[in-house]
C-alpha cells in the first residue's frame, strides 16, 4: 500500500505522501496522502473564513481491519484522481483533501476488527483510552475538516424475516445525527448529500439504503431496524461534533472472505467519488454553511441535549428473497433518527470548571481538540452543581469499563478551587464534545465510562458556570 501511494505521489505534484510521527501500537507507520493545488502542501489548519480557502476532506478508511474495501475504495479514489487529471484539477479548484486509507494498521495486518490491544477503534472516540486514537485525533483537529467520510463494510450474513430475507443493499450510509451538532450543517448532510448519493448509487447500477443495525423479526414487518444513533463515542458523531458534515459509508462485506470484492470496492468509489463531486459543486456553499454553523454554534444560547429517543414507522427496505434470489422490499420497523427527538436537556453553561485534581478529564478535552484554560489563580464563584441521585453499573464489560447509568439533580452554591484548576469555555468549535462528555447522563460521558467515578450520593466534581 505504500508504494502504491508513494507511487501515485511522485507523478502528482498535487500529491503529498506522508507518514505521521507516531506509530501503530504494535509500531506499523501510519501513512495518508495529502491532494491539494494549494501555495502550502502541510495539512495542518484551523477553522476560519480566510480569502480563497478551500473547502477541506478528510476521507478515512479501514478503521476496522476486517472490513477491507473501505480501505482500498480509498486507494481506488486515489487511483481515479491519478486515472483523470482534467477531473482532479477541477475538483482541487475547489476542495483539498487528507485521505488516510488504513487508521488502524494493526487490525489489517491481522484482518481484525480492533486494535492490536482489542479496543474497538470505532468505540474510542470519547474516552481515548489508547494512544493511538489520541494521535489521529491530533491530526485530524490540526486540519480541521469540513466534509469528513468514514469508510467501512457490513455483515452480509444477517438474516431476516424467519431466515427469508438478507441485507440487498450495496451500501448503508449516515450522517452524524447527534442533536448537539449545528442544524443547518445537518440538514445540509441530509438534503444535499445524502440525496445526491443515492441518486449515483442507483445511476451505477448497484443498490443503497439508510445505515441501520437491528434483528430479524416475523409478522407485520420482516425486520426491527434502528437508524444510525447518536451516540458520539462512534466516530461518525465525534466527527460531527466538531461542526462538519460527516458520513458513515458501510459496503456489504464482513463475512465474504473476497467475494464480489470489485463491486464492494467500487460501491465504496462510487459513493466516496459521490461526496467528492458534491462538495465541489456546491464548495461555496458547503464553505459558507460549515463556517457559519461553526459561528452559530459559538454563539448559540440553545439548551444542550443530554439524551434523545426516535420515533418508529413501516416502510419497505431493500432485501434478497433467499427463496428465490430476488430483490424485494418487504415492510421492516424503521426507528428513524432523521432526526431524533431530544430528551433531557440543560440550559448551556458559559464554562465548565474542573478542579486541578481531575486534570485527565480536561486533558481528554485538550485531545478532543478544545482549549482548556489553566487557572493561574484561585477559582471562587457560584456554580451550578450536579448532585448523583442514583447509579446503575452494567452486568459486564465494555470495551474494557463497566459503564454507568446516572441520574442528576441540579443544585447551586460557591465553590472555591486552587490554583491550576481548569475553565472549559464552550465558546468554541469543539464544545459539542465537552458537553456530551461531561453531562453524567449522556451515555458516553466521562461518568459513564468511569472515567469520572460516581456513586449515589456524591457531588459532580465538574462544575457549570452559567
Amino acid at each position: 500500500m505504500e508504494d502504491f501511494l508513494q507511487e501515485l505521489a511522485d507523478r502528482n505534484e498535487y500529491m503529498t505522501y506522508r507518514t505521521a510521527n507516531f506509530t501503530s501500537e504494535e509500531h506499523r507507520s501510519f501513512s495518508y496522502v495529502h491532494l491539494s493545488t494549494g501555495h502550502s502542501n502541510c495539512p495542518s489548519r484551523r477553522s476560519g473564513s480566510s480569502t480563497g480557502e478551500k473547502v477541506r476532506i478528510w476521507i478515512q478508511g479501514a478503521v476496522h481491519g476486517n472490513e477491507p474495501a473501505g480501505g482500498e475504495a480509498v486507494q481506488a479514489l486515489l487511483g481515479k484522481f491519478d486515472n483523470d487529471n482534467e477531473w482532479a484539477m477541477q475538483v482541487l479548484g475547489k476542495v483539498e483533501i487528507v485521505m488516510p486509507p488504513r487508521y488502524n494498521p494493526d487490525g489489517v495486518f491481522y484482518f481484525q476488527r480492533t486494535l492490536a490491544t482489542n479496543f474497538d477503534p470505532n468505540r474510542d472516540h470519547i474516552k481515548l483510552a489508547r494512544q493511538q486514537t489520541r494521535d489521529i485525533k491530533q491530526v485530524f483537529g490540526e486540519y480541521s475538516p469540513h466534509v469528513v467520510v468514514d469508510m467501512h463494510e457490513y455483515t452480509a450474513s444477517s438474516t431476516f424475516g424467519n431466515g427469508q430475507y438478507q441485507h440487498a443493499s450495496d451500501g448503508l450510509f449516515s450522517a452524524a445525527k447527534n442533536l448537539n451538532s449545528n442544524q443547518g450543517i445537518r440538514e445540509l448532510a441530509e438534503q444535499i448529500f445524502d440525496k445526491k448519493m443515492g441518486d449515483d448509487i442507483e445511476a451505477a447500477g448497484l443498490r443503497a439504503e439508510p445505515y441501520v443495525t437491528g434483528r430479524s423479526a416475523s409478522g407485520e414487518f420482516v425486520a426491527d431496524f434502528a437508524e444510525a444513533g447518536t451516540d458520539s463515542k462512534i466516530g461518525r458523531n465525534a466527527m460531527g461534533l466538531t461542526q462538519a458534515v460527516v458520513f458513515l459509508i458501510d459496503m456489504r462485506g464482513i463475512g465474504l472472505a473476497n467475494q464480489e470484492f470489485q463491486r464492494r470496492t467500487a460501491a465504496g468509489l462510487t459513493m466516496l467519488t459521490s461526496i467528492v463531486q458534491t462538495t465541489t459543486d456546491n464548495a461555496d456553499k458547503v464553505f459558507q454553511t460549515v463556517e457559519g454553523g461553526i459561528k452559530e454554534f459559538v454563539e448559540s444560547a440553545d439548551d444542550i441535549v443530554i439524551t434523545d429517543h426516535s420515533e418508529s414507522e413501516i416502510r419497505p427496505f431493500s432485501m434478497v428473497d433467499t427463496k428465490n434470489a430476488s430483490v424485494a422490499r418487504p415492510p421492516v420497523r424503521f426507528a428513524s433518527t432523521t432526526p431524533a427527538i431530544a430528551n433531557l436537556t440543560r440550559t448551556r453553561p458559559e464554562a465548565y470548571i474542573i478542579p486541578v485534581a481531575w486534570a485527565g478529564p480536561a486533558e481528554r478535552l485538550r485531545v478532543s481538540g478544545l482549549e482548556v484554560e489553566t487557572l493561574d489563580t484561585p477559582f471562587k464563584d457560584t456554580v451550578e452543581t450536579l448532585n448523583i441521585l442514583s447509579t446503575k453499573i452494567d452486568s459486564s464489560y465494555y470495551e474494557g469499563v463497566v459503564r454507568v447509568a446516572a441520574t442528576t439533580e441540579a443544585g447551586e452554591r460557591e465553590i472555591e478551587l486552587p490554583k491550576g484548576s481548569f475553565r472549559v469555555s464552550v465558546r468554541q468549535k469543539n464544545a459539542a464534545l465537552a458537553v456530551v462528555a461531561l453531562a453524567p447522563e449522556n451515555i458516553d460521558s466521562y461518568v459513564s465510562f468511569n472515567v469520572v467515578p460516581v456513586q449515589e450520593g456524591d457531588e459532580y466534581p465538574i462544575f457549570r458556570v452559567l
